[in-house]
């Protein structure tokens, strides 16, 4: 019986430590999730993925339309308050008179979010873990850890919903979630997007002023955006992702190459010139789309990627080069529907390599596969990525 009631302990404390455990971008990738494609906002779990906020279920999967607790709210927030490290073990012990919380696997978690005020308790001593969290509730969270205060924002009290809903749109916490019901439970999927956003926001910081008010000099409290931060001849916004992880994501580029290297990472370059190397995941699929690149800066230069995602600009049309019925200068047909030509800079992307002009031509016995793409947003194709294809017997 004592060796059961050991082996019963022992199995508890491992289950708490894989709940707690934050995985590192090294061991497990968005490429991972066995339920990929069922993911709607792909490039903010990719890129929390890579920063370590998130990660799969034991079973390999993301579960995106799974709702979020607050014990996984508090376990996120956490971890992008400590700068991607999870330092739950040293919260353990923190005595923040939470009474629901004593076994919980997200503890340290909870005890950090709850004594800094990015998350308070159900008013009665209690937590509440296991509870879902709604996207507004979240969106307060968010804002506290971006430096709001609840009490001076007035996201506590009557009304404090508006409050939170007013701000967090200003400060673009729903883009890419226009639709989404705030007073409903948050999904994963959902969640995701809303800590990326979050993640890009300017912080915020307060500063007193001295102001007149009835004849009378009066000290007062404003809200505003942190200046941005300089590193040498760069400036930076200061952003939540500036702040935790020293990283930026660039202004948008075309990518122009994507090469695998002795040691399985990416070199990237971009048409603005820029080169990254040791890159950890292969964005072949973006080649010739306008790309934005999240990565951490040393202070002079690009010292890791934590990961590339597509600008919102991109319309791609793929097909097989036998489709074309014409192509001129300015127009491309295919399969019956038009598509206008941008008159000028041009390229294509065979088999890897960037050249200017279209690279296509209209030719019956051809079975190359090609995308267009249109990676500014103006309804005129920039250029294409073309795949020769050798048929077989």
């Amino acid at each position: 019986m004592r060796n059961l009631k050991r082996a019963l302990s022992l199995a508890l404390a491992a289950i708490m430590l894989i709940g707690m455990m934050v995985v590192s971008a090294s061991a497990v990738s968005y490429n991972d999730l066995t339920d990929k494609d069922q993911i709607v906002n792909k490039d903010a779990v990719s890129m929390l993925v890579s920063l370590g906020i998130i990660e799969g279920k034991p079973d390999g999967s993301y579960a995106p339309t799974e709702n979020v607790d607050r014990a996984q709210m508090a376990k996120m927030l956490s971890v992008i308050m400590n700068k991607g490290v999870d330092n739950s073990a040293l919260y353990q012990s923190v005595n923040s008179g939470l009474t629901d919380i004593t076994s919980n696997w997200a503890k340290g978690h909870i005890n950090y979010c709850y004594t800094t005020g990015i998350i308070a308790g159900r008013g009665n001593g209690t937590f509440d873990p296991s509870a879902t969290v709604t996207a507004l509730e979240a969106a307060k969270m968010l804002l506290v850890a971006l430096g709001y205060r609840a009490d001076e924002a007035n996201f506590t009290g009557n009304g404090w919903d508006t409050n939170v809903n007013v701000i967090a749109t200003q400060k673009g916490l729903y883009e890419g979630l226009e639709n989404m019901d705030v007073s409903a439970a948050l999904t994963r999927d959902n969640a995701a997007q809303m800590i990326w956003n979050a993640l890009q926001a300017v912080e915020v910081e307060y500063t007193y002023t001295l102001v007149t008010e009835n004849g009378q000099l009066v000290s007062k409290v404003v809200v505003q955006d942190k200046a941005q931060a300089t590193v040498g001849t760069d400036k930076y916004d200061y952003t939540l992702l500036y702040d935790k992880y020293k990283a930026t994501v660039t202004d948008e580029a075309v990518l122009k190459t994507v090469d695998l290297d002795a040691k399985g990472t990416y070199t990237l370059t971009t048409a603005d010139g820029k080169t990254y190397t040791k890159v950890a995941g292969d964005y072949t699929n973006l080649l010739g789309q306008s790309v934005r690149v999240v990565c951490k800066m040393d202070g002079t230069s690009v010292d890791s990627v934590y990961g590339v995602f597509a600008a919102d600009d991109n319309a791609v049309v793929s097909a097989r080069v036998n489709q074309i019925e014409s192509l001129t200068a300015n127009k491309i047909e295919i399969d019956g529907t038009e598509y206008d030509l941008a008159s000028t800079g041009l390229y294509h992307i065979q088999d890897g390599v960037y050249a200017s002009g279209l690279g296509l031509s209209k030719a019956a016995t051809s079975f190359d596969t090609f995308t267009l793409i249109d990676n500014n947003g103006d309804d005129k194709y920039d250029g294409a990525v073309i795949t020769t294809v050798t048929p077989a017997r």
